[in-house]
């Protein structure tokens, strides 16, 4: 689990900083909850999603041998 700080909002654009090394990324607002202000505290829960790499692959291959 990642923690993050709302740094800033602009426009559509919630500015989050990662971490104790402050790293930044930016996420657009509406993939966030609509109650999430500047100055409020986050967690991000990253995982692979291994069911849809699976189906990507899959459907690559079969691209492959047509």
């Amino acid at each position: 689990m990642i923690s993050g700080y709302v740094d800033r909002i602009e426009e559509d654009l919630a500015i989050i900083l990662l971490g104790e090394e402050e790293y930044q990324i930016e996420i657009p607002c509406k993939l966030l909850p609509d109650d999430i202000n500047e100055g409020n505290y986050i967690k991000l829960d990253i995982k692979k999603d291994k069911k849809s790499t699976q189906a990507a692959l899959k459907e690559a291959m079969e691209l492959m041998e047509d």
